[in-house]
């Protein structure tokens, strides 16, 4: 997650800082949306036009659909229920495509961005859908990575890819000198596999 690439941002800019009230949740957010990368269909579909299921890596566990409009949109929250934010804005990232599920037709990879405001961070997590359409589920959250590292890394737009059946995701980690602010410096690439099932970390 050979393979198609693409990717695309916005041009607002954010802050670093995350809210406390879901400071661990928001691990590996940053200020600036990634800039620089096309997104294109994959596997005969528009990814940038499309409904989404998303928790936000977690802040609402249990999904809210997420219609996105050349690439973006925005969803109400429930402002009275915890963890209390007004809405959701979605962003697809990034795309890859190849053949994931092993019946030899290209699957399709998408890295989407949550942004739940007000708060000045975003998460990330990436949908896996195959040839038909389908959902074939969503890769383990970047919090899955994060080990002792003081946030979770972070997805690089454009570096996303299928190969040999193995979704390969370029990412930044956090190193033991990073900060908040500084944001993380650490090349990772990190590989996956569909079981049919679940998607299994790789080791390389």
């Amino acid at each position: 997650m050979s393979t198609t690439r693409s990717g695309s941002a916005s041009s607002h800019v954010r802050g670093r800082a995350a809210i406390a009230l879901v400071s661990v949740l928001l691990a590996g957010c940053t200020s600036t949306h990634p800039t620089g990368a096309k997104v294109t269909a994959g596997a005969g579909f528009d990814w940038r036009n499309r409904t989404y299921t998303v928790t936000c890596d977690g802040i609402v566990p249990d999904g809210f659909r997420a219609p996105v409009v050349d690439g973006a949109g925005r969803v109400a929250a429930d402002a009275s229920r915890p963890p209390h934010y007004d809405h959701y804005d979605i962003e697809v990232i990034d795309t890859a495509s190849g053949d994931v599920d092993g019946d030899g037709a290209p699957d399709s990879v998408v890295l989407l961005q949550c942004s739940p405001q007000p708060s000045n961070g975003f998460l990330q997590e990436v949908h896996v859908f195959s040839s038909t359409g389908r959902s074939l589920g969503a890769l383990p959250s970047p919090r899955t990575l994060q080990g002792d590292a003081p946030l979770a890394p972070l997805y690089d737009p454009g570096g996303l890819s299928v190969q040999h059946g193995e979704i390969i995701a370029e990412m930044t980690a956090y190193g033991p000198n990073d900060f908040h602010a500084g944001g993380p410096s650490l090349p990772l690439t990190v590989r996956w596999r569909f079981d049919g099932h679940d998607f299994v970390h790789v080791e390389s």
